[in-house]
């Protein structure tokens, strides 16, 4: 079955979680909000919470495939005694059909995504930082490779990164037709010999050791509306399609990259501050970096790394996080004539801390030796 305005009351019904009375009493809506999926949000009987639906637009394999991942980590949070902090950070789970390929999960109310809130309140709360830590600390559970190797993980593919496998090979057309922008982000990455030897080295730290969530990034993370007045930060992490058995630092790299992306390009540029609508918002790293040291302290506490393991692994992090950099510089950058200021701040800065690490922690992050440490 094919969900659409006409048939989702049907099927919520036959399923039962709808009642005739809901729609009788006009307490049923539907609202459609679709992205990727054909997604529903529900609102029904008295009492009940209102429901979001998710179903694949077309029955391709790959897609059924990402579906049944975001539902088996549903699963792990609620059935694996090493994944009950993680339900903590989800929407509450109702069901998954495996046959129409329909996941079902509570609508969080009065939630705003974090993205929109960064932009509405302008500030980086450290209390949000120390709960994204958190987060990720509930789910960055090495797994050994004896468990790797059971039904429930079976389905995780330990697929690197995408934008790992494109600077493996040189940045061949990696998608159909490259704009002018692309043309210029790929020349300026492989005819710097000094760049892709460093990415290189980068592609040679992996290591698949843990559940990953794989698109971390500001949209995904649901953060209720009132945090700065009431101090209570409720998050959860959405859209788990590209989960995988990965590196976790891919995802902590992904904390920072999100940081740096709203300093450089919010920023406005010399002699031409209305060129970004967000220009005038102006998200100084001053005001970043204490919520992004809270958030590497916590998280290293909750990994319970030793100060030497937590050097290594931010050496990694900064070189991840160039890596998330050139990500962000390609999707900046489809369909544009030329590659904009901002976007070409991106990559340089993606080579600058592959160049000098030990600075991009503690001039960029704000992390001192003594944090580090």
């Amino acid at each position: 079955m094919l969900l659409t305005g006409f048939t989702i009351a049907h099927y919520l019904l036959d399923k039962g979680y709808l009642s005739p009375d809901a729609i009788l009493d006009g307490m049923f809506t539907a609202h459609l909000a679709s992205s990727r999926n054909t997604n529903y949000i529900i609102n029904r009987d008295a009492g009940k919470g209102a429901l979001f639906v998710k179903q694949v637009q077309a029955w391709d394999q790959e897609k059924i495939q990402t579906l049944r991942t975001e539902a088996t980590c549903y699963w792990l949070a609620n059935n694996e005694l090493g994944y009950e902090q993680l339900r903590e950070f989800l929407p509450n789970y109702i069901a998954f059909d495996v046959q129409n390929h329909i996941l079902i999960t509570e609508a969080i109310s009065g939630a705003i995504s974090l993205n929109d809130f960064y932009l509405q309140q302008r500030q980086f709360p450290r209390q949000l930082a120390i709960r994204q830590a958190e987060l990720l600390g509930s789910f960055h559970k090495n797994i050994a490779q004896s468990i790797q190797d059971t039904p429930g993980f079976r389905l995780f593919k330990k697929q690197q990164p995408v934008v790992f496998m494109w600077s493996a090979s040189g940045f061949p057309a990696y998608s159909g037709q490259q704009s002018q922008a692309e043309r210029q982000m790929v020349q300026l990455i492989t005819q710097n010999n000094d760049y892709m030897k460093r990415l290189a080295a980068v592609r040679e730290q992996w290591q698949a050791t843990s559940l990953t969530h794989g698109d971390i990034k500001p949209a995904n993370f649901l953060i209720n509306q009132d945090a700065l007045t009431t101090g209570h930060y409720s998050l959860r992490l959405i859209d788990w399609e590209t989960a995988d058995i990965g590196d976790p630092c891919w995802d902590v790299a992904a904390i920072f990259q999100s940081y740096l992306y709203y300093w450089i390009y919010h920023e406005p540029l010399p002699g031409n501050t209305d060129q970004n609508p967000y220009a005038s918002y102006g998200f100084s790293l001053e005001t970043m970096q204490p919520s992004m040291q809270l958030f590497w302290q916590t998280y290293v506490r909750q990994m319970d790394w030793s100060a030497e393991e937590a050097q290594t692994n931010l050496q990694k992090i900064i070189g991840y996080c160039a890596l998330k950099l050139i990500h962000t510089c390609y999707e900046t950058i489809q369909q544009a004539p030329a590659m904009p200021p901002h976007s070409a701040r991106l990559l340089q800065l993606s080579l600058n801390m592959l160049r000098s690490p030990d600075e991009a922690i503690g001039s960029v992050l704000g992390i001192s030796t003594t944090v580090r440490l």
